[in-house]
This record gives structure tokens, C-alpha cells and sequence, in this order.
């Protein structure tokens, strides 16, 4: 066989050290496409179900590939990767012509998967183990010849791996793919070769191997341990294939660098110029295609739904999907059959769109776990999305994108609920290795979610949502729908976003009730209030402006405070600094204010109280005449939805402050009229009695008692039964009603 070894080497290998590393290692490297290594730790084994030998009926080969194949064959057989068998097993060939016209042998392995016993040993999900990559600047891709065959088989299973052709029957020495086993026995070699190393200085994915490092040096020594490693174990790498020392590589169909990752260009070529879809195999294959890539396309399969939707049998006017035995099943079309008479223009949208989505697909950023996280979630009738951001440089970067259409009974849920499963799906079962064990802020444009934590009227399955999310340390924050688009839309760009600040009129209009109003010329979609919905600078008395709570300068408040018995008392124990004035002669609650008096102050001949926030800030709770008091807590309670006795309190402290004020609260609001009547009393039954009567004839009770029909088609017997005396009759009727 001639030497085929490259004389000079690609353009990505002329980097620093390259040349001094082929040279150290030439043994490693592979000199043609049947020169592979042999693996010294690990042998693949076979385990069958049964015992039972099978044998399958070779399959015809056009004699135009003949040549080709006994070519390969003896190539094979000079390499020992196969030899002549005399097995009781036999598969059949398949021959695949690849691109530059040559032909690759395959085997038809299915019978002999169906019978063996499969290994379990997993292989990393790829968007994980991507995030190792977090933070290194230098990368080099290593690439095994024929990976599978530098695996010896086990010699008790070499026969069952036996396969006939036209030109002989042979068995291989080497692991062929097509077994249901190799990936997992691959997998377990690759990571046990590189020990230690994995997921920190290497990561690994069957035959492809990305050494990363954040400084060239260290990227320099990392690599010369794993080309160590790899040359101890007896593999050989194609040089032809490999990436040494550069900060941008392709590895696994992306394009990974310091910056993040992003789909390989490549591969998206394809892509912008995939034409139509004509049967339910090539609607498939496109939609496989663009899964692969989907966590970067917020919104996926909010987009990708009319395109699912072809892949049913049937569908309904509703858009259910149906089949003809079962109106209520979903079943799979033929793999042939059109589509063509089904393409609709939300068909060809959602095509186009999938299509420029995923050529302008941002750049993900690497999940820092020292940086905190924010998630954005949202959810609507065709589907549930969720983004997860990290900051860096003061702006926040995609990490992932997440989506998913809705199963049939969740698209019965009322918007809160869905909502509330959008940010249980997305922080559970989606994100969880992200934020398990990491404090996060979730911004949602539900604004009633934001107290979905603190609520006591969920049902079973919210219940179990909220016990789901128990383990993770978040906060919920409400975002308007205008800032929440990226949450079901593609963001190709880092970005910030301010937060909304409300007007006074803003507010009222949120707070007037549960329907759309325009009220000072601002529109608002009303939402159940609550006390983080109104501003910081609402929290001034002196800026509350409501029909019912007149507006006052500071100088009606300094004069409203000095007519007050105890706040004019506690102004002149200030303004002496004698606080023994409280205790004598003082009007009723001068002794709770006596014991405040480290927290009061006055400011510009106002006084206020000092006490803590939910964020634990120093707020100013002003000491509120009894005038206003009333006013306050009507405008606080009964125009902000009614909330319960402990949420506005919370509502006025966080405002206000007076003596009892906690009492006084809950004694308003469980007096409130429209909070008694909306209340639902316990249903009452009347209590078990024992009937009495005083003679026959008395009482006389009656039931129907049923029995097996006779062959007159009669099974109702009335019973009437004399409650004294006990003496009953029965009477055969043809059915309980009435004549």
C-alpha cells in the first residue's frame, strides 16, 4: 500500500509547535484510511438474549460495485479488521456510495440488535458537555481513524458479527459499527483513556476530542498529555481531520471559541437552500435537521407547529390530530406520502422562518456558575419558551433557548396556569443542571405569577409544580409584555432592557378592576395588584391622589399631624428630646410609641418612623393622623382588589405607620362587605335523625331495589314498606318512571 501521509500539512496545522508535535508523535497519526490502532484495555462483548443462531440470506450487489467491494474486502482482511468465518450467524451487507463516488460497507445488523442485551452506559449530552468549554480561549479537535475499528472484539462474540456476501463469508476482529453496543463500549474506552482529564482539560464524544485551555501554554500541555494518553492506549489519530491551537474550531456541528458557541456555517448551508418538503420523509429529515440546532431559536416549537402538525394522519378543523380507528389518537402518516395538497401559507411562514432563524442564530454564551443567572419565560397558546441570560460586560448574553408545543389537555389551562407551567417546565425539567443550587431571578409578564410563591389557592397539580420547584433558590419578577418578547422569539444580539416606571394615574388604571380601562389618557390591562406592582415614589402620602384619599401639601400634612392628640405629643417630645412626655398625661397609644421612639424622626417638621423592607432597606413610614386613616385603607384595600388582611398590611407599612395599625388592618378588612359576601361559607347538611312514627299507616317508606332482568325483560322491584309495623310488599314494574 503506497504512503499516503500528507507532505505538507493544511493551513490549520501550521500553527506554533505543530510541526515538532507530528514529528514526536508520527506514530499516533495514521498513514491511510485502513492503518487504525488497536485499543489495549477494552474488548467488545456481545450478550444475546438468546443463544438461538440466526442466519440471513445474502443480498444481490450490482456488479458495477463488485470491483469496489472485494477491493475493501481484501484490504480488510490484510489489515485483519475481518476474516473468513464458519459462523452459525449471518447478516447481510448494505452498500452506501459516498459522496466522491466510492462505496462504504455496511452491515445490516437489526436482527442480531433485536436479540442483544443493550448496554446502558450513556453517552454526554452534547449541549452539557459544550458548557465545559466555559472560559478557554484555545482549542484543538482530534479526530481517531475509524474509530471503531481500533476496538478488538471479544473472541466468544467474533461469530455473532459474521456477515455474508456474493464474494465470501467473513466475521470481524474488530468492532464493526451498526452495533447496538459499540457506542456505549466506545464512549467508556474514550473516557477512560483520558482518565481524569475529562470535562476539565478534554472532552470527549465517541471519536471526537477537543483539547481547551485558557492560555496557549497551558493549552500546549494539556494536549501533549492527552496525544500521551491516546498513544499509551495504541489509538491513532487522522491528521487530516485534526485542529491543533486555534481559537475558534467546528467540533460536533458547532463552532465553539472564547465567545461562546454557534452553529457551524457549514452546516447551515444547506439549509438556506433546502427546497420544499414534497412527502412526509422529506418534512422529516428537514425537521430533524433544524432540531438539532433548535436551543439556539427561541420559540422553536411555537414556530415548527404547522410543520408537526403535517406529520399526523389527519387533522381536525381545530387542529387536533385525529386517525381513522381512533378519533382521539394521534398517528403517524406513511413515509411516502404527500404533502403537497396540504401546504398551507402558515406551512410555508413557518418553513421560511425556521430557515432564517437558524442562519442568523446568535452566539450562546458559556454558563458561568459563579455569574447569576436571569431566566425569561413565557407561555401562549401554541407553546411554552423560556430564555436563559447571564451578564457579562454589563450586558445580558443567551445561554440557551428552551421550547415545546403543548400536549392536547394543557392547552385547556387558563393563562395563569400556563404560565405557571412555563416557569415550572423551564426551571425542572429543562434547566435544571444551570440552576440547581444557584440563586436566580425568573422575570415573567404575568404579573399575578410573581406571587405564585406565596399563594394558598393552588390546585393538586399546582401543588406539586410548587413543590417541584421547592429545591431552587429564584425570585420572581414582573416584566411587561412589551419587554418580554425574547422569551418566545429569537434575540440574535446582547441587550438590555429598563424597567417600566409607572405614573400614579399608571397605577390607578392597573387597580380599577379586571378589564381593559383608559383612565388619563394611559391604557393598561388590569391585573390583580399587588404591592409590588405600585411604585417607590407612590409610597409619598403627599403624592397619593385617589377620589377617595384627597391630595395635601406638606403643609396640610405638618398641620394634620399637629392636630392629632398623640402625633402633636410625640412631635413635642422630639423637638425637646424628652422622651418621658409619653408617659405622662399621654392619649391612648402613647406607650407603643414610647417604645419606638430609637426608630422616630422628623423630617422638615414632618414625622416619620424608620423600619425595614422586604429587600431589607431603611424605608420612611410616615406617622398618619387618624383623619386619614380610614381614606388610606380604603384606597389601599378595597381599590387594590381586595387583597387579604395580611397582604395589605404589608401594603401599609410598607407607607405608613400608627399604633395598632396590624389590628386595625385586619379588623377593616374582616369587616369589608364585598370581601364577607365573596367569601364561600361552608356547605351545612342536616344532621342524622331517627324517624319515629306512632301507628301502621303512619310512615311508609318506598325504594326500588334492582334485580337481574327475567325473561320478560322486568328487574325493577318496588318495595313499599310500613314503617310501624314493618309488613312490606314488592310489585314487579317494567321500569322506575312514573305512568
Amino acid at each position: 500500500m503506497k504512503d499516503s501521509t500528507p507532505r505538507t500539512l493544511p493551513f490549520h496545522l501550521s500553527g506554533r509547535n505543530v510541526f515538532s508535535l507530528k514529528s514526536k508523535w508520527k506514530e499516533l497519526f495514521s498513514k491511510d484510511e485502513f492503518d487504525v490502532g488497536l485499543a489495549k484495555s477494552t474488548e467488545h462483548r456481545i450478550r444475546l438474549q438468546e443463544d438461538k443462531p440466526f442466519r440471513e440470506r445474502s443480498r444481490r450487489v450490482p456488479l458495477g460495485d463488485l470491483d469496489d467491494l472485494r477491493e475493501q474486502l481484501n484490504e480488510l482482511q490484510r489489515t485483519k479488521v475481518i476474516q473468513e468465518s464458519r459462523s452459525p450467524y449471518a447478516s447481510p451487507i448494505v452498500l452506501v456510495r459516498k459522496k466522491n463516488g466510492s462505496v462504504r460497507l455496511c452491515i445490516d445488523y437489526r436482527t442480531l440488535n433485536r436479540r442483544t442485551i443493550p448496554d446502558q452506559y450513556a453517552t454526554p449530552r452534547i449541549e452539557d458537555a459544550l458548557q465545559c468549554l466555559s472560559g478557554a480561549k484555545w482549542f484543538s479537535v482530534l479526530d481517531l481513524r475509524s474509530g471503531y475499528h481500533q476496538i478488538p472484539m471479544h473472541p466468544e462474540d467474533k461469530e455473532k458479527t459474521a456477515f455474508i456476501c456474493p464474494l465470501g463469508f467473513f466475521e470481524f476482529n474488530r468492532m464493526p459499527q451498526g452495533l447496538t453496543g459499540a457506542p456505549a463500549t466506545f464512549q467508556r474506552l474514550m473516557e477512560k483513556t483520558v482518565g481524569d482529564m475529562n470535562l476539565i482539560e478534554v472532552l470527549v464524544y465517541l471519536d471526537d476530542i477537543i483539547v481547551f485551555g485558557k492560555t496557549l501554554e497551558e493549552h500546549e500541555q494539556r494536549l501533549e498529555k492527552v496525544l500521551k494518553r491516546l498513544h499509551e492506549e495504541g489509538l491513532k489519530l487522522s491528521l487530516e481531520k485534526c485542529q491543533f491551537c486555534l481559537p475558534s474550531v467546528t467540533y460536533l456541528g458547532h463552532v465553539v471559541s472564547a465567545e461562546g458557541v454557534s452553529t457551524d456555517p457549514r452546516k447551515l448551508e444547506a439549509v438556506a437552500s433546502w427546497p420544499r418538503p414534497r412527502n412526509v420523509t422529506e418534512l422529516r429529515s428537514f425537521l430533524g435537521f433544524c432540531s438539532y440546532y433548535r436551543r439556539f431559536v427561541g420559540g422553536f416549537a411555537k414556530i415548527a407547529q404547522p410543520l408537526n402538525k403535517l406529520l399526523q394522519k389527519e387533522t381536525t378543523e381545530e387542529g387536533c390530530k385525529v386517525s381513522d380507528k381512533n378519533p382521539s389518537a394521534p398517528g403517524p402518516r406513511k413515509a411516502r406520502e404527500s404533502i403537497q395538497g396540504e401546504w398551507t401559507s402558515q406551512c410555508e411562514g413557518a418553513f421560511v422562518k425556521l430557515k432564517e432563524s437558524l442562519t442568523r442564530a446568535p452566539v450562546l454564551a458559556y454558563a458561568d456558575p459563579h455569574k447569576p443567572y436571569e431566566l425569561h419565560v413565557d407561555a401562549s397558546r401554541e407553546g411554552l419558551g423560556g430564555v436563559l441570560y447571564q451578564e457579562y460586560d454589563g450586558l445580558l448574553r443567551p445561554v440557551a433557548y428552551v421550547s415545546r408545543s403543548l400536549a392536547p389537555s394543557e392547552k385547556n389551562y387558563p393563562t395563569h396556569k400556563l404560565e405557571f407551567l412555563a416557569l415550572k417546565w423551564a426551571v425542572v425539567d429543562k434547566l435544571k443542571d444551570y440552576l440547581y443550587g444557584a440563586e436566580f431571578v425568573i422575570k415573567t409578564d404575568n404579573n399575578p405569577l410573581t406571587y405564585i410563591l406565596t399563594t394558598a389557592k393552588l390546585d393538586a397539580t399546582g401543588h406539586r409544580w410548587l413543590a417541584a420547584l421547592s429545591g431552587f433558590r429564584f425570585s420572581l419578577k414582573y416584566r411587561p409584555g412589551v419587554n418580554n418578547r425574547d422569551a418566545d422569539a429569537l434575540s440574535r444580539r446582547p441587550y438590555t432592557t429598563e424597567w417600566t416606571q409607572l405614573t400614579p394615574d399608571g397605577v390607578q388604571a392597573l387597580c380599577q378592576g379586571t378589564e381593559r380601562r383608559v383612565k388619563g389618557g394611559i391604557e393598561a390591562e388590569a391585573i390583580g395588584v399587588m404591592a409590588a406592582a405600585v411604585p417607590e415614589f407612590y409610597c409619598n402620602p403627599m403624592q397619593l391622589r385617589d377620589e377617595s384619599l384627597p391630595t395635601f401639601s406638606r403643609q396640610d400634612l405638618k398641620a394634620d399631624q399637629a392636630r392629632d392628640p398623640l402625633i402633636a405629643l410625640t412631635l413635642k417630645a422630639l423637638t425637646t428630646n424628652q422622651r418621658e412626655i409619653l408617659l405622662t398625661n399621654s392619649p391612648s397609644g402613647a406607650r407603643l410609641v414610647y417604645k419606638e421612639w430609637e426608630r422616630l424622626k422628623m423630617l422638615d417638621g414632618v414625622v416619620y418612623r424608620r423600619g425595614p423592607s422586604a429587600n431589607a432597606e431603611e424605608i420612611q413610614q410616615l406617622f398618619l393622623p387618624t383623619r386619614h386613616r380610614e381614606s388610606v385603607l380604603r384606597s389601599l384595600h378595597d381599590e387594590h382588589g381586595h387583597l387579604g388582611a395580611e397582604r395589605t398590611f404589608k401594603l401599609v407599612r410598607d407607607r405608613f405607620y400608627w399604633p395598632c395599625m396590624r389590628a386595625e388592618v385586619e379588623s377593616y378588612c374582616h369587616s369589608c362587605l364585598r370581601c364577607i359576601q365573596r367569601k364561600t361559607l361552608p356547605t351545612r347538611t342536616a344532621p342524622m335523625s331517627h324517624l319515629q312514627s306512632q301507628g301502621p299507616m303512619d310512615l311508609v317508606c318506598i325504594d326500588f331495589l334492582c334485580l337481574e332482568p327475567d325473561a320478560s325483560g322486568q328487574g325493577n322491584i318496588l318495595i313499599v314498606t310500613d314503617h310501624f309495623t314493618r309488613y312490606a310488599q314488592a310489585f314487579s314494574t317494567r321500569d322506575q318512571h312514573a305512568p
